[in-house]
């Protein structure tokens, strides 16, 4: 299965950008591929998939998922599908969009002329599902907690944030306000990111304290208390999660919404699709790309095919037989982007633009794009002084890589070379990204995801591209050792820069460096939201960020 991460971001280890593969829907699209807000409906003549089981019980069958639910650490996927139906933040990204917000537990929010001081205004009567009240001061001892305890989303808010218990004020019991210090003209779209700023009850983790490096975390892994509309209500590792509802939801229960959610683990592929076709799923992480390609035929369901942010690429160690920009420029120029994407993929995956998104605010599209050419890939090896016959080594993880291995091991015979495909299991694959080892251990490639934490350039690419974000300096993502002063001066001012036209300019050279000059990555594809769905799931919408995760309020069956 060239696809999900099992939680590309798994156990992501802080800093800047969350990360992953994928997402879901079941809506129709408008001509330009958008989300309909409203989702699928069924109309008498249209098969539906049988359901010989309770229609107000939700159902989805994920590939795997952790169990950490507290808000301070969480950072992979597979636990934000869970607890996105329990915890809130203030904001959250608006419908299908990555850069509008609209409010949650804040109904409105304000800030100065500069953009360096934000104010939020809390929605009244809002209560955790243990009854504790939401107040300002407990937004702010939250977000304190979540930047001190600093065990892997603290850096989200925390960039902003470096002395959050006076950067923080609860103006009153609704009001709270950040004093950021510096303009940040997108602080809002920041404060809407899925990890990092989700809101806790602050019983939850003082009445468990074991003690200041604890701070309620042992129990947080494997409980949660939010002001979402469900509870957790069982928890069994490695098997399924139940949520049920939260019967004093602030937000209230009229209307139709599921009663019950049941998220599943299937590894299987084939089970996975099995259980959907059975009707005793209702949602299902995607399969393989023959999988995909069936079920885009099937008129009993639905497949996403929404270009979200998730980049997925093969990164390009800059030691050995890649150090020089000669040698990295060969290896995009042998990658069979049309034929991998369309006949292995089987068009689930997207030509990409560049390093980036196509939806990453200010992304230029017309950037230089690699056509395969074995001769011009030759040449370059030449100029670069790798003899004819070297073996590179190419890393990937299982379910995740192998089959662009395989298209460019064949490319790489063809210019003269050689590939050694090492398989590993996800956690020592994970391992060998983000430790430290002498270049003669690693390998030269690794197959890899990632997608930001919020719509901005600079959270994208940090930990993917700044020296500052190599296994050296930190256990972060940049595997390659990539390292270009340009580039981590564009990185490290684009936090700040309140220019939008700016922005895209260095951006846009970022790009012209990161892409041709002094390549990083060969990038493989743009991730389409490919997620089943049974054809009578109402109310989903597709989120370029919110990947591989629901809505679980806004669902029902139709």
């Amino acid at each position: 299965m060239v696809r999900h991460l099992l939680a590309l971001m798994a156990s992501a280890v802080l800093i800047f950008a969350a990360c992953g593969t994928g997402e879901t829907t079941p809506v129709p699209t408008s001509a330009g591929g958008r989300a309909v807000s409203g989702a699928s409906t069924t109309t008498p003549t249209q098969a539906t998939a049988p359901l010989n089981r309770d229609k107000d019980t939700l159902v989805v069958a994920v590939d795997a998922f952790n169990g950490d639910f507290d808000p301070a650490s969480a950072y992979v996927l597979s636990e934000a599908l869970i607890w996105r139906g329990i915890y809130e933040g203030l904001v959250r990204l608006k419908g299908d969009s990555a850069s509008e917000v609209e409010p949650l537990l804040a109904d409105t929010w304000d800030t100065n002329a500069d953009k360096s001081i934000w104010t939020f205004h809390l929605h009244p009567g809002v209560k955790f599902s243990d009854g504790t009240p939401l107040t300002a001061d407990v937004v702010k001892d939250n977000y304190v907690r979540t930047i001190r305890i600093a065990l892997g989303t603290n850096l989200i808010l925390g960039s902003f944030l470096t002395d959050p218990e006076v950067q923080i004020d609860a103006l009153d019991s609704k009001t709270v306000r950040f004093d950021l210090k510096t303009p940040v003209p997108h602080f809002d779209l920041v404060l809407a990111a899925q990890n990092g700023t989700q809101i806790a009850s602050p019983k939850a983790y003082t009445d468990h304290s074991t003690g200041a490096k604890d701070q309620g975390h042992e129990w947080l892994a494997t409980h949660a208390i939010g002001t979402g509309p469900y509870i957790l209500d069982t928890f069994a590792p490695g098997d399924q999660v139940v949520l049920t509802q939260n019967p004093t939801y602030w937000r209230g229960w009229t209307g139709t919404h599921f009663k019950k959610i049941i998220i599943r683990s299937i590894p299987e592929t084939a089970t996975r699709r099995q259980l959907l076709e059975s009707g005793d799923v209702d949602i299902s992480y995607a399969g393989t790309p023959e999988d995909t390609a069936a079920l885009r035929t099937d008129p009993r369901f639905v497949v996403g095919d929404f270009k979200n942010l998730d980049m997925t690429y093969i990164m390009l160690g800059t030691y050995g037989p890649l150090a020089k920009a000669a040698a990295r420029q060969a290896m995009n120029y042998l990658f069979p982007y049309d034929d991998f994407l369309n006949n292995v993929q089987k068009g689930t995956l997207a030509r990409a633009n560049g390093v980036f998104p196509d939806a990453l605010r200010t992304h230029d599209q017309n950037v230089f794009k690699y056509t395969t050419n074995v001769d011009t890939a030759k040449q370059l090896f030449a100029t670069a002084g790798v003899a004819p016959g070297t073996e590179f080594t190419y890393e990937y993880y299982t379910g995740f890589g192998k089959e662009a291995g395989l298209v460019l091991q064949q490319s790489l015979v063809a210019a003269g070379m050689k590939l050694k495909l090492i398989e590993k299991e996800y956690s020592a694959y994970n391992a060998d990204l983000t430790t430290d080892r002498p270049v003669a251990e690693r390998a030269n490639m690794y197959y890899w995801g990632w997608w930001p934490d919020y719509n901005a350039p600079s959270n994208f690419s940090w930990i993917l591209l700044n020296s500052g974000a190599a296994p050296d300096a930190c256990a972060c993502y940049n595997s390659g050792y990539y390292k270009n002063a340009e580039v981590d001066k564009i990185i490290n001012d684009g936090f700040t820069e309140t220019d939008d036209t700016k922005l895209a300019d260095s951006f846009k050279r970022l790009q012209e460096i990161a892409v041709h000059e002094d390549p990083a990555w060969i990038p493989v594809g743009q991730q389409l939201d490919d997620t089943y769905f049974r054809n009578d799931i109402k109310g989903q919408v597709f989120s370029p960020l919110y990947i591989l995760t629901w809505d679980y309020y806004a669902l029902s069956r139709g």
